[in-house]
């Protein structure tokens, strides 16, 4: 229900009509009024009843006031509140009550929502830790969010099951991860076996962002996500050129950096013969190659300016370079041959084609699952 505050001094405002009863042509309203109240604070409400009638033109106007001071000794006025009546009055008297605690006279008009009992609860509980609402409002965790409330929503012994989570502890709390971890891991294995040729960058952008710790199984040292889409400096005066690569990791003990450039599982790895059993390496991958050097070497020029306007600490001594490209199973063995050759020969930066990375992911499932 929505409540309407309209100031009428500094230390006053109007409220709703409330309406108490209503015929077709009369009806009796309660016009409510929160006041600055000196003498008594707790006591903001007043207010008066008022009988009104309905013109043509279906307006409701109210009857002219009546004297009390004109009554004679003999003669009196009894309003009568049937129960109903009175238990309105009361409840929604106490909103305003309630509006003056919070608000108190707010200048102009104002505008107020009444929530439910079963939303107030979930409001009070938000209130209470603030780390819940952060949660609700993390778009990384606002799926799960929604559905661990219709889980429990639709799920009879939810509670119990909560509980008993709630008691898990040690090993227990160790399978449990794993079990977690497995359904996430086949999840991000389906997704690449629906779109192994998705020659979208931008989507599979999205997917390592959202499993990030896909891209550190690359990495023999440990390695945490430390920016997707980050800025490598490159801009010139006119604040145009920058460069932007894929993904960074940084080391999470050393703080040095890493650089990732990703293309699509359908970038072409292999262009014409040269010789005989001999293939040439497509431009679409010497190209990701020259790509990311270039950020190593502008992330190297202006680490100074870049560390200086980052609030995390990264070291840059010698970035490690990635390029995720084209698919392996897609080279017959001589051109598999050289790729390998080339590859082999690449001092400067990994490159990895995307069913491998998969693949790793793929005996990661199956260590998990043997546990």
């Amino acid at each position: 229900m929505e409540y309407t505050l309209n100031s009428t001094s500094r230390d006053s405002a109007m409220g709703n009509d409330i309406i108490l009863r209503e015929g077709p042509l009369i009806r009796l309203i309660f016009r409510p009024q929160i006041v600055n109240n000196q003498q008594n604070s707790d006591a903001p409400v007043n207010g008066c009843f008022i009988y009104q009638k309905k013109k043509k033109s279906d307006d409701w106007e109210d009857f002219r006031d009546f004297d009390l001071s004109s009554l004679k000794a003999y003669e009196g006025i009894k309003l009568e509140l049937k129960s109903d009546e009175m238990l309105k009055l009361m409840t929604e008297a106490d909103v305003y009550y309630k509006i003056y605690k919070e608000y108190g006279i707010v200048q102009g008009r104002s505008l107020f929502t009444k929530a439910d009992n079963q939303l107030q609860k979930v409001i009070e509980m938000f209130k209470k830790d603030s780390s819940l609402f952060e949660t609700l409002l993390d778009e990384n965790k606002q799926e799960l969010v929604k559905q661990t409330f219709e889980w429990m929503a639709n799920t009879k012994n939810s509670e119990d099951i909560i509980s008993r989570l709630l008691e898990v502890k040690g090993n227990e709390l160790d399978q449990l991860n794993n079990l977690i971890g497995i359904t996430n891991i086949r999840k991000l294995l389906k997704v690449w076996q629906d779109n192994s040729d998705n020659n979208d960058e931008e989507f599979w952008q999205g997917v390592f962002t959202d499993n990030a710790w896909v891209l550190s199984q690359i990495f023999a040292s440990p390695m945490l996500l430390f920016e997707d889409k980050a800025f490598v400096g490159g801009k010139g005066i006119g604040n145009k050129g920058g460069k932007v690569v894929d993904f960074m990791f940084k080391n999470d003990l050393s703080n040095d950096v890493a650089l990732i450039e990703i293309k699509t599982p359908s970038t072409y790895l292999l262009s014409s013969k040269y010789r005989q059993n001999i293939y040439s390496i497509h431009s679409d991958l010497t190209g990701a190659i020259v790509q990311v050097l270039g950020y190593k070497e502008s992330l190297q020029r202006e680490y100074t300016a870049l560390r200086s306007n980052s609030e995390e600490d990264f070291k840059v001594f010698n970035p490690i370079c990635v390029v995720i490209a084209g698919k392996m199973n897609d080279l017959e063995e001589h051109k598999l041959q050289s790729f390998e050759w080339y590859r082999k020969e690449m001092k400067s930066v990994v490159i990895l084609t995307f069913d491998e990375l998969f693949h790793k992911v793929n005996l990661l499932l199956e260590l998990l699952s043997e546990n």
